[in-house]
């Protein structure tokens, strides 16, 4: 006689067994972890080094560069820019051809 398919169930290997007890642990775990994760706030006084460009293209006041400002000096140290590049983009570009600059 003939067995259908649907009638007979094979039982998985105990390697997949082992395997399968060990994903569902590890997501168990992970679960812990991110319900007993801790987040800490960065320091609110960190001091962070302002880059040469901003030193030079604006001693007497403290602010970021606007767009407009990069650009001009971009245009005094002939770089091209192109206008799909960010402000932190143009800043890095601007930095490093001063720095070329100084280096001769």
């Amino acid at each position: 006689m003939i067995k259908s398919a649907a009638i007979t169930r094979v039982k998985p290997a105990p390697t997949k067994e082992a395997r399968a007890k060990k994903r569902d642990l590890k997501k168990v775990q992970a679960a812990e972890r991110k319900a007993t994760k801790q987040v800490r706030p960065s320091a609110i006084n960190k001091r962070i080094q302002k880059s040469a460009v901003t030193a030079v293209l604006f001693i007497a006041d403290n602010t970021q560069p606007t767009r407009e400002e990069m650009l001009q000096k971009a245009e005094t140290l002939g770089l091209k820019i192109d206008k799909r590049w960010s402000d932190a983009t143009v800043l890095q570009k601007i930095t490093e051809a001063i720095n070329e600059q100084n280096k001769d």
